[in-house]
C-alpha cells in the first residue's frame, strides 16, 4: 500500500540518507521532507492535466457579483488546484481569489484537484514526486551541488515518464468544436 511516507522513504533512499518512519521525527531528514512534501506534491500535480487528478464539478454560484469585468462569481471546489476548461465553452472567464469569474448564469468545470492519497497516485507520480523530493533536499542534506544536479537530471526523466504514461490513458481527443472554430475566425 502506497503512503505519504513511502515516497519520502523512496526519496531519502534515493539521496542515500536512512529513511524516516514518520514525518513526525525529530530529525533533519524528517523536518525538511515535512517542509517540502505538501508544496512538492501540489507544484507536480498543477504541471500537467493527470488523469487520475482530473474531476469535473457544477459550481455554485455566489451572490456577492463581481465589482465590474464578468456578470457572475462562482465557488471553486475547495481541492481546486488549476481549473482546466469551463462548460459552457466559448465563455470567458478568469480565476480570482479562489473564485471563477465568468459572463454566464451557470457553470461547470474539469479541474486538476489536490490528490494527498498516495494510493490514489499511480506508481510513475509517486516516483516522479520522490525524485522531486530528493532532488529539492540534496544540497541541504549532502551539501553536494554535482548531487542536486544528477537528482534535477533524474526528476526530470521521471516526470517525462509519468507524463507519458498519463497520456496513454487519455483516449481519444475530441474533435474540435465547430461553434469554437467559427468564434476563432471572427
Amino acid at each position: 500500500m502506497a503512503s505519504e511516507i513511502g515516497i519520502v522513504v523512496s526519496a531519502l533512499l534515493e539521496l542515500g540518507e536512512e529513511p524516516v518512519v514518520s514525518l513526525d521525527q525529530d530529525v533533519e531528514r524528517a523536518r525538511i521532507m515535512r517542509a517540502l512534501y505538501a508544496a512538492e506534491r501540489d507544484g507536480l500535480l498543477e504541471e500537467h492535466p493527470w488523469n487520475f487528478a482530473t474531476r469535473r464539478a457544477s459550481l455554485a454560484r455566489l451572490a456577492q457579483a463581481p465589482a465590474f469585468g464578468f456578470a457572475n462569481a462562482f465557488a471553486l471546489p475547495g481541492d481546486c488546484l488549476t481549473v482546466l476548461d469551463l462548460e459552457p465553452a466559448g465563455a470567458a472567464w478568469r480565476v480570482e481569489s479562489g473564485r471563477l469569474l465568468a459572463d454566464v448564469a451557470a457553470a461547470a468545470v474539469r479541474y486538476v484537484r489536490r490528490v494527498t492519497d498516495a494510493n490514489a497516485m499511480p506508481p510513475t507520480f509517486r516516483a516522479a514526486l520522490a525524485a522531486r523530493l530528493a532532488a529539492k533536499a540534496a544540497r541541504k542534506l549532502t551539501g553536494s551541488s554535482a548531487e542536486k544536479e544528477r537528482l534535477e537530471k533524474l526528476a526530470a526523466d521521471r516526470l517525462r515518464t509519468a507524463k507519458g504514461r498519463d497520456a496513454q490513458g487519455a483516449g481519444e481527443l475530441p474533435a474540435p468544436r465547430a461553434d469554437g472554430l467559427v468564434k476563432v475566425r471572427a
